[in-house]
């Protein structure tokens, strides 16, 4: 129950509808920007999404992956990444984008940071929150695909406008330090909640919050896993 207890403050603090004891059932999905094993699972999330979504609410909170002194340029971590993005190509049949893939071998100078593309989204979960889950995989579309630069509001301002939000009111918002504080809060709740790995999926039953998955699963052994504890 201390999960529970967890989910209450930090909802409070992110201005969202706490969880308790007799709630109906949520699914969290805690991902990270920056995570490919999650850029290749948003297939599989949005399977989770359409079988789920009309039977409880899904939430997306962010991990905080790479923050503090992780963060740096993409140049530093590229010979791991070139070996990584190969594997789960191969295990999960996703693609990254030539401009991400022309910058890992070409340039590297982009600063590879969590903390920015997680604003983003709690901007967009207060702004336009029945799309979290869509911007969720936008904000990976646009390192993993499209090649821009994570650290940089501007990368995301395109995929906040397909959503019906203004670039000026998107821009103020990834600004405002409470947003940062917002998403520094999600990522203490992630690691509390035992995501030390990502993607992590948490199934709460109105009582209780159970791990359902962690790292990159196909959604019908996630499916299997929801139903067994439902």
């Amino acid at each position: 129950m201390k999960s529970v207890f967890l989910l209450l403050a930090a909802s409070l603090l992110i201005g969202a509808t706490p969880l308790k004891a007799g709630d109906e059932e949520r699914l969290y999905y805690i991902f990270d920007p920056l995570c490919g094993w999650c850029f290749a699972f948003g297939e599989q999330m949005d399977r989770i999404a359409a079988q789920y979504g009309s039977q409880m609410e899904i939430r997306v909170l962010s991990g905080g992956m790479i923050t503090g002194e992780r963060v740096g340029p993409l140049s530093e971590s590229a010979e791991y990444i070139k070996e990584a993005y190969k594997t789960v190509e191969e295990q999960t049949g996703v693609e990254f984008g030539q401009p991400f893939l022309d910058h890992l071998y070409n340039d590297g100078s982009h600063i590879f940071s969590s903390l920015e593309p997680s604003i983003a989204l709690v901007v967009m979960k207060e702004l336009a929150p029945q799309h979290a889950l869509d911007f969720a995989h936008d904000l990976q579309k646009a390192v993993y695909v499209d090649g821009l630069p994570p650290a940089d509001f501007e990368s995301y301002v395109s995929y906040a406008e397909n959503y019906g939000v203004s670039r000026e009111e998107f821009l103020e918002k990834c600004r405002d330090p409470d947003m940062k504080h917002r998403a520094e809060v999600e990522f203490t709740l992630a690691a509390n909640l035992g995501a030390t790995g990502f993607p992590t999926i948490l199934y709460y039953n109105g009582q209780e919050l159970q791990i359902i998955s962690r790292g990159y699963l196909p959604a019908n052994e996630i499916a299997n896993r929801i139903n067994a504890v439902r």
